[in-house]
């Protein structure tokens, strides 16, 4: 079988399948190690995925400190555990692939998928005019894969946004901070589409920083204005950034409809599994993959049909998304009549919420706890934030 992407959900699941007596091929178009657009963010109930504690040389920092940002109001959040670590891509990609390997897997790099015949005897797939066969094919190459749109058609832009991401060394040593600051002009009535305000954020590295924006239907001066923006804010504090490397990517905001075929899946980003709420991804990433080594073992093994993949999906990870997506436009409407810094200076004050908030970045509880917290407040906490 085959495995199209070495990212994070690609390497994982060439892990998986390899652990599962399967024969498992992953290909990358790029050389190992190299980088990739990326927050660097890792939560803690992402990396629980992984089976086995990061190495210290994986690991850029340990966050142990979380800070809220509006305008001129801040609010700071100690934690009493470490919530989450940050990673460069290119270490943390490599390591990922160095599991696989261990695992079993085999590995081509500077490879890449130009075509795909299926049928129901198996897959021919072309890799560098070189034709091999195989009984299934996992597509992980991201937001904006090729052969993700050549099988499932292409993935409509207009549920696309966009991260902007620069990593720099700075002379003071932010520490082990997150940082996440809400940039966007908030909209005065209730929206009835989706939509994905403008934002950003500062995760420290070693000696250093990732900063970045993120936003949806925004101009390219809107984000690069917020990047600088955000650059003169971070340098205010830690002093003047260095070394800086700036690069671009596209996030998807909902699932595809066909997730996969009858030997075909996608998963990660190539499947649309990032958080339409913060567009976070690495947590599904890790899900999708173990889910579709369990399906692709099944079809392979037992001749099960890929639709098992489907029903694990639809159980694991497409109810959040859905719920996340139809919750993001109410968090905006109530943003944008109400007293924001007031709203986050009452919601920082809860002691219930910020544990639960620990909770879920740890893994240890579920978005629908803190869900079900904040329906009990919303009464005080909307009427004692109006403007």
């Amino acid at each position: 079988m085959v495995i199209s992407g070495a990212g994070p959900a690609g390497a994982r699941a060439a892990s998986l399948c390899a652990r599962q007596g399967l024969r498992a091929l992953l290909l990358e178009r790029e050389a190992v190690p190299r980088e990739k657009c990326c927050a660097g963010g890792l939560l803690d109930r992402a990396s629980g995925l992984l089976g086995e504690p990061l190495p210290d040389r994986v690991i850029e920092q340990e966050i142990t400190s979380v800070g809220l940002i509006h305008r001129d109001f801040r609010t700071d959040f100690e934690l009493p555990t470490r919530a989450a670590v940050t990673v460069r891509r290119s270490v943390f990609d490599a390591y990922l692939v160095e599991r696989a390997e261990r695992s079993g897997a085999e590995m081509w790099t500077s490879s890449s998928i130009s075509k795909v015949r299926e049928s129901t005897e198996g897959l021919e797939i072309v890799i560098g005019g070189r034709s091999i066969r195989s009984r299934a094919l996992i597509v992980a190459e991201g937001a904006i894969s090729r052969t993700a749109s050549a099988l499932f058609g292409p993935y409509p832009g207009r549920n696309q946004g966009i991260g902007i991401a620069m990593t720099c060394t700075l002379p003071r040593d932010p520490g082990g901070r997150m940082e996440y600051y809400l940039m966007g002009t908030p909209i005065e009535r209730f929206p009835f589409r989706f939509k994905f305000p403008l934002n950003g954020w500062m995760f420290a590295t070693k000696g250093g920083a990732n900063i970045g924006v993120t936003g949806k239907d925004l101009g390219g001066a809107v984000y690069r204005d917020a990047l600088d923006a955000l650059q003169k804010e971070v340098e205010r504090k830690y002093g003047e950034a260095s070394e800086t490397r700036i690069s671009a990517h596209p996030i998807p905001m909902v699932p595809r409809r066909k997730l996969a075929t009858r030997r075909c899946v996608l998963i990660g980003d190539a499947a649309g599994f990032a958080s339409p709420l913060s567009g976070e991804g690495m947590t599904n990433a890790f899900r999708s993959a173990a889910h579709a080594a369990e399906a692709v073992s099944g079809l392979i093994h037992d001749d099960r049909p890929l639709s098992s993949y489907r029903r694990m999906v639809a159980t694991d990870i497409l109810p959040v998304l859905r719920a996340s997506r139809t919750i993001s436009p109410q968090a905006q409407w109530l943003m944008g009549i109400v007293d924001t810094s007031m709203l986050m200076r009452k919601m920082s004050g809860d002691a219930e919420l910020v544990s639960i908030c620990l909770d879920i970045s740890k893994g240890e509880r579920s978005w629908e706890a803190l869900l079900g917290v904040i329906a009990r407040r919303f009464p005080y906490l909307f009427f004692s934030s109006l403007t």
